[in-house]
């Protein structure tokens, strides 16, 4: 049976294997892939082995692929699998990513989803359905983005947030008829996730007299 002879760290990767068997170069590898098949000098090594080995080393690449997006910027469970895919691996593989990477503590929805959501109110100054929209968009489970939500904006005074954005918008607005004018701001309030009620106060405290 075909036997590994040797197994030396590639010059220019040093988190990668070159294997040889039977005294030839046979394939490269991820120093995990190693470690996960216990490959070793004398090990005797099948076709079965080596296709095991194979799928290992493309779970691997996936798995490295997506600490990169998330070293970048925390996913949702659904944004990782979609760009994943995007990259052509196979549902099998995702699945089996994405759920080592649950398990570490990598990939965590409700996490995920109180971060956003706080990111929502005080930095974008969005209202409260926005950011449920905003997370159920992103693939959020509804039930995890209200509670996120619920408890980002358990402090938030949203008239006061509302008023606030109204204000840096109606400067931009002065020269536009009236009833164009509120209209427009009705529309940039609504459209950030204020209900009704919120915008109308927001609106009458931040146009001019003749705007309003």
């Amino acid at each position: 049976m075909p036997t590994i002879t040797k197994i030396d760290p590639q010059k220019r990767r040093p988190n990668r294997r070159n294997v040889f068997i039977d005294g030839a170069f046979a394939f490269g590898c991820n120093v995990n892939v190693v470690a996960r098949f216990r490959l070793r000098e004398g090990m005797a090594i099948d076709d079965a082995l080596r296709k095991q080995i194979e799928e290992g080393e493309v779970r691997q690449e996936a798995f490295d692929q997506a600490i990169r997006l998330i070293s970048g910027r925390m996913q949702t469970e659904r944004e990782l699998r979609i760009k994943l895919r995007r990259r052509e691996y196979g549902d099998k593989v995702v699945e089996a990513v994405v759920a080592d990477l649950k398990r570490l503590g990598y990939v965590d929805d409700e996490k995920l989803a109180l971060t956003r959501a706080a990111d929502q109110a005080a930095v974008k100054k969005h209202g409260k359905q926005r950011a449920v929209q905003e997370l159920r968009k992103a693939g959020v489970a509804p039930a995890i983005a209200e509670r996120a939500a619920k408890e980002a904006y358990q402090d938030v005074d949203l008239k006061a947030a509302a008023l606030e954005l109204a204000r840096r918008k109606a400067p931009s607005l002065a020269r536009l008829d009236p009833q164009v004018a509120r209209r427009r701001l009705v529309g940039f309030l609504q459209r950030r996730g204020y209900d009704y009620e919120t915008v109308l106060f927001a609106v009458e405290r931040s146009l001019p007299d003749r705007q309003r």
